[in-house]
């Protein structure tokens, strides 16, 4: 296999037959993949859009060992192709921000490389706009709607499940790092965590972008962006609501006097989503996802404190002790939606 470089990229480039010569783009390395590598590529033509180059590496840049094929680059060239179908045939969100799913522009399957359409200048990414005090309900409408298209636009889908319905990638960089480590960690949560991995099998619905959280979600003043695709199968929408939402739920938790600023984009979020989903699924139905989903959010509140990918900015014991608190009582007594986890959270709190 092929290794790309900053260095040695351009040459690449040239072998593929993407430009004639070394010297028609300019290559930097990006920060932040914890999966692969990721080149920014320029070119120098203006009237041909900036890449980004992507490249699988075997074991992934966190703390503990976390090894995992690099064919899963396969799987996410298949499921970014897949989202960015479903956007484009939606029309379009109603209000607020335009959703952009990049599109692919080149494919090496056989050195597990691919490219896609490299996102503005000024984009910034959404985790660093919440940590940093920005709160814009737009954005999270936008990603609510923008899931909620994904989820019900799959919705047993017989097509997407075939080209994209083995869930090895999934199990080896979601299961098994957040859930069955948290139970590792902690042998109260053997059963519920059982439970919940049966679940996550048992109800098998719909794509799964399995990834989906603020870290890979760009915007600016027109559009939101969504990254990283590799984790993306055919399973239950329910992990992705708990995936995503344990990211704002811990922002709203370490939020102090700003604590309902945040928790209000909770609630945009889940308005936009729910607004998609009724068009398949009826009220009981609903009710059923956001339980689950809220089941998961449990386990993965406690996983980024003890899992195999911590949360790096919650680094305060307390703050920690909290967020693992509030993850325990939704996962173990079983929430029955949001609004009881909101609860537990400001029971959590007062204590």
């Amino acid at each position: 296999m092929d290794i790309l470089s900053v260095e040695s990229t351009p040459e690449y480039l040239v072998d593929q037959q993407v430009i004639a010569h070394s010297d028609e783009v300019l290559v930097t390395q990006l920060t932040g993949g914890v999966s692969n590598y990721v080149l920014l590529v320029e070119f120098l033509d203006t009237q041909r859009q900036n890449w980004v180059l992507k490249q699988a590496r075997d074991r992934l840049a966190v703390e503990q060992e976390w090894l995992c094929s690099v064919e899963r680059v396969i799987r996410e060239m298949d499921t970014l192709q897949i989202c960015h179908d479903l956007i484009a045939a939606s029309g379009g969100a109603p209000d607020g921000r335009q959703a952009v799913v990049p599109e692919i522009h080149f494919e090496d399957r056989d050195n597990y490389i691919y490219a896609m359409t490299a996102a503005a200048k000024d984009c910034r990414v959404w985790k660093q706009d919440l940590l940093g005090g920005v709160v814009d309900s737009d954005v999270a409408r936008s990603c609510g709607w923008l899931l909620g298209v994904l989820h019900s636009q799959s919705w047993d889908s017989q097509e997407v499940q075939s080209q994209i319905g083995s869930t090895e990638f999934f199990d080896d960089l979601r299961l098994d790092p957040y859930y069955r480590q948290i139970a590792r960690v902690h042998a109260g949560l053997n059963s519920p965590i059982e439970k919940l991995l049966q679940s996550n099998w048992d109800h098998r619905l719909c794509l799964v972008h399995g990834d989906y959280s603020p870290k890979n979600i760009l915007v600016d003043k027109q559009s939101v962006v969504l990254l990283d695709f590799e984790v993306g199968h055919y399973g239950d929408p329910a992990f992705d609501l708990g995936f995503f939402l344990t990211h704002l739920h811990i922002k709203t938790l370490i939020a102090g006097t700003r604590f309902n600023e945040y928790a209000n984009l909770i609630d945009v979020f889940w308005d936009a989503y729910q607004q998609q989903l009724q068009t398949v699924l009826s009220e009981a139905d609903l009710q059923a996802l956001q339980q689950r989903a809220a089941l998961n959010l449990g386990a993965c509140l406690i996983a980024r404190v003890d899992g195999k990918s911590p949360v790096e900015y919650l680094t305060d014991l307390e703050q920690q002790a909290c967020v693992r608190q509030v993850g325990w009582t939704t996962l173990v007594e079983e929430a029955d939606d949001l609004q009881r986890v909101r609860e537990i959270m400001k029971a959590t709190m007062l204590r």
